[in-house]
């Protein structure tokens, strides 16, 4: 029997060359992977705290009667969602009359960054003639962590 002229297979050098571009690779992916599932649980948060704030508007409406710093102001709240809270507070704004910052808080465990969902409302209220000024009201939110 001949010796083959040319070499056949790989290498210790080659093996171990290959076996850290995958390793690399591998470390690549696990960290992807990581930034999804905290993606996936901070969407997670976002869509509990936003039924909790539906959830909380309809146990506490949104509608003024006489006064909008006492009719819309709700102590924070835990019985709606096992470890959560609700809040509602109202301010009245210093520049524009009768114009009302609503700020609706929805909070997991103790709050902090992350874990809480907060929705800014203003509301026109001239003052006086009863019934609800909320037909007059804009939304806008700020998501987890902000």
């Amino acid at each position: 029997m001949k010796a083959a002229a040319g070499r056949s297979g790989m290498t210790l050098v080659e093996v171990l060359l290959a076996v850290f571009i995958l390793g690399t690779c591998l470390v690549g992916i696990m960290e992807g992977m990581t930034a999804c599932m905290e993606v996936f649980r901070a969407a997670g948060v976002v869509q509990q705290g936003a039924n909790l704030i539906a959830r909380g508007d309809a146990e506490h409406p949104f509608f003024v009667k006489n006064d909008p710093l006492e009719d819309l102001e709700v102590p924070a709240d835990g019985s709606l969602l096992e470890g959560w809270t609700y809040e509602r507070t109202v301010e009245e704004d210093e520049d524009e009359d009768g114009l009302y910052v609503v700020t609706v808080a929805a909070r997991k465990g103790r709050g902090g960054p992350g874990s809480e969902l907060v929705v800014t409302r203003l509301l026109h209220w001239p003052g006086g003639s009863g019934g609800s000024g909320a037909a007059d009201s804009s939304n806008s939110g700020q998501g987890v962590g902000r």
